[in-house]
């Protein structure tokens, strides 16, 4: 008999913002993580600190746009929260994507049946760059064949419903795709436009660019996780640079739970 999974610990969590509403969905408990084992050789510290890491993918209801930012590892429990939200999967207008990482795309697919889309009726935004690299034979010669299934599965189902994304681009009103790559080829980070009159900042969701809130800080510092750890650093410095001109609220992936830090510059 299969092990029942423990339940995720406090799974959702509402925020709003300058009339966005939105929930970051929680799709593993969080895990502690040595900073040094992060850095490479020559950036290690004398005192090693462990940082609490969290896993999620977010929901953002934004002008009248059902949104997911990225989909998580297990669709069927990611469909579950936003079962909570009064959101069923059909309802999703628009996945957008950061990366290909496994935590952030498994759950655009269904683990039972057919491996069906998790959100049938959703327009996918990606990175123009990275869709090439996916169809390209040699990008598969290096991955484990878990990985070589999973991409080339969602390449096919996603195929007549990408949104290519080539340098900064308007996805849908309001919401634009930022390119910051370095931590995999083709990174993005995405800003939602809050109401005119709110008198805040945009949400900027950084995907992984910055692992967690001590790479805003340090942002120079290279990390051993990400596939171009120079170009990693320059988008870093450029993201830092548009969310103090832009007073963003900035929210990622891994941030400590539930993942939203404002001005992170004052």
């Amino acid at each position: 008999m299969t092990k029942a999974r423990k339940p995720i610990e406090d799974p959702i969590h509402l925020f709003a913002h300058g009339g966005i509403e939105g929930a970051v969905l929680r799709i593993l408990d969080d895990a502690p993580h040595s900073l040094n084992e992060l850095l490479p050789d020559g950036f290690k510290l004398a005192e090693d600190r462990s940082l609490p890491f969290a896993f999620t993918c977010c929901y953002v209801w934004h002008r009248n746009r059902h949104v997911l930012v990225d989909g998580g590892i297990d669709g069927d429990e990611v469909a579950a929260q936003l079962a909570f939200l009064d959101v069923e999967p059909k309802d999703v207008e628009l996945v957008l994507i950061t990366h290909v990482d496994r935590d952030h795309v498994a759950g655009l697919i269904l683990q039972v049946g057919d491996g069906e889309l998790t959100y049938p009726n959703a327009r996918y935004a990606i990175d123009a760059g990275l869709w090439n690299l996916l169809h390209q034979d040699e990008t598969y010669e290096e991955l484990p064949k878990h990985l070589q299934r999973l991409f080339k599965a969602l390449t096919a189902r996603l195929e007549s419903r990408v949104i290519l994304c080539d340098g900064e681009t308007e996805v849908v009103d309001g919401i634009t795709f930022v390119p910051c790559p370095g931590h995999r080829p083709g990174h993005a980070a995405y800003e939602f436009a809050t109401d005119a009159h709110s008198g805040v900042g945009p949400l900027l969701h950084v995907g992984d660019a910055f692992l967690h809130p001590v790479f805003l800080e340090h942002f120079d510092w290279l990390v051993v996780g990400d596939t171009f750890p120079d170009q990693a650093v320059e988008s870093r410095m450029q993201l830092i640079e548009r969310i103090e001109r832009t007073n963003a609220l900035v929210l990622a992936t891994h941030f400590p739970w539930p993942g939203l830090i404002e001005n992170p510059s004052h």
